[in-house]
């Protein structure tokens, strides 16, 4: 009987699914790596497994919550909300730089007089997009849980795209915070690397840390199917595998989720802006933050 199971389960294909944007050289490009990510996978398996590219987050997760799709690709906030409501799992993070996770940071200019976000009153902020989870959500979210009344420290606020622009706009003048993303060495607390480059800003908080997007399971999922995914993406040994996942998520290898990956950032999520319009995100370009 169970290994009458065992054989079912591994004729049933595996559906996987990725956010796919509009723009045709870029839904080519994403759409390519999708299936060969998925072939890889599929090998390693031993079972069939199936890309499917679908063009809003909102999409991929009704997909999972009714059954036609099974593992999918997504940034870090919209998996640990849909799993908090009970409809997934998150079965894999992926390494980038051998960094399974990464921080948000509000910083000035050097010598500038905010030190700590008790000091922020009527300040022009810069940020990311209202989507960006290191450029804006998180940070913000971290201050609202201590109690930090945003209304009163941001008195201006400006949405500039991306990392650099905000970057620029705090080291010249143009405005006196802003949020980038941050990987620090847990260990000894040394910044890594992070979104201002070379420069030396003064950080005034830090909110987080933040998984590496995720690989989200449907709770419809085997057991079973979930422990043969997990260990084939967490698997040093596959290199096709490896290499696939390079060019679909950036990632140099994953780790299975533990706690110190997932609880800082589910403790904020009653904090964080309204995220109503989640069907309007954005698809993750290569695990941006």
């Amino acid at each position: 009987m169970t290994s009458g199971r065992a054989s079912g389960e591994q004729r049933t294909p595996i559906r996987v699914g990725g956010a796919v944007p509009d723009g045709q050289v870029e839904r080519d490009a994403i759409r390519g790596a999708l299936d060969l990510f998925c072939e890889a996978l599929g090998d390693a398996l031993g079972r069939p497994v199936l890309p499917y590219g679908l063009a809003h987050y909102r999409d991929l997760l009704e997909a999972m919550h009714d059954g036609s799709l099974d593992v999918a690709w997504l940034p870090p906030i919209l998996a640990l909300r849909a799993t908090a409501r009970g409809r997934t799992l998150p079965i894999a993070i992926p390494l980038r730089g051998g960094a399974a996770s990464f921080s948000s940071a509000l910083f000035t200019r050097p010598g500038a007089a905010w030190k700590t976000p008790a000091d922020l009153v009527a300040v022009r902020a810069a940020w990311v997009d209202r989507q960006s989870a290191a450029g804006y959500l998180v940070v913000r979210a971290s201050m609202r849980a201590q109690g930090f009344d945003l209304a009163r420290a941001f008195a201006a606020e400006s949405f500039l795209g991306s990392h650099e622009a905000v970057v620029h706009a705090v080291m010249s003048g143009a405005a006196d915070v802003g949020a980038t993303f941050v990987y620090l060495d847990a260990a000894r607390g040394a910044i890594l690397r992070a979104g201002w480059g070379a420069a030396a800003p003064q950080v005034i908080a830090y909110g987080g840390p933040i998984p590496s997007d995720v690989i989200a399971a449907s709770i419809r999922v085997p057991v079973t199917t979930i422990r043969a995914i997990q260990r084939a993406l967490c698997d040093e040994g596959d290199a096709a595998l490896k290499l696939a996942a390079a060019r679909l998520l950036g990632a140099d290898g994953f780790v299975v989720p533990l706690p110190e990956h997932l609880d800082p950032l589910s403790r904020l999520l009653g904090y964080l802006d309204d995220l109503h319009n989640q069907s309007a995100f954005p698809p993750p370009i290569r695990g941006s933050p």
